[in-house]
């Protein structure tokens, strides 16, 4: 075999190789988000922000809750992303009687997914309520969807531990 004919089957098979990489790198970044689903995960929260006392036993908190979404199922929607979500808190006797917000859901690529969220208390520090997809950037633009949430305090800390299900569907 003479070197021109090894040079050029040499270059052809490297050219094979990297077009079959970039179709199942392709591929694989499509498989990885679908156009819709449904999940359940949670989502570890901290709370942080202001108290302002508005007489006896009324209380209005302005802050967020910061935290990481886990997916149940490892490696689907939104597993293992930052998620930040500012929000607001009237509290009457203990009880949220007014609970809401926006949340800002951060992937490992930089992409968001943007929800908005209002829920009230059962008991004193556990409650839930709906939220809704609201838009997004990057491959979550135009996502909507309807989902609940369900929070629990952990303890008298301002940690929380708060379960999200719901469905999403993209443009």
């Amino acid at each position: 075999m003479t070197r021109e004919i090894f040079m050029t089957r040499r270059r052809l098979s490297a050219w094979f190789a990297l077009a079959f990489l970039v179709i199942v790198g392709v591929s694989t970044a499509d498989a990885q988000l679908p156009k819709q689903g449904s999940y359940s995960g949670t989502f570890g929260a901290q709370g942080e922000g202001t108290l302002h006392e508005l007489g006896p036993g009324h209380i209005f908190f302005v802050g967020g809750f910061n935290g990481v979404f886990m997916n149940e199922e490892s490696g689907g929607f939104l597993d293992r992303t930052q998620v930040i979500c500012p929000g607001i808190n009237d509290i009457v006797d203990g009880l949220s009687q007014g609970l809401q917000g926006y949340c800002i859901a951060t992937d490992e690529d930089g992409d968001k997914a943007f929800a908005k969220w209002a829920g009230i208390d059962d008991t004193p520090n556990v409650g839930g309520g709906d939220f809704e997809w609201i838009g997004g950037t990057g491959k979550y633009e135009g996502i909507t969807g309807s989902n609940r949430f369900h929070y629990a305090g952990i303890g008298t800390t301002l940690a929380y531990s708060v379960t999200w299900e719901g469905e999403w569907e993209l443009p």
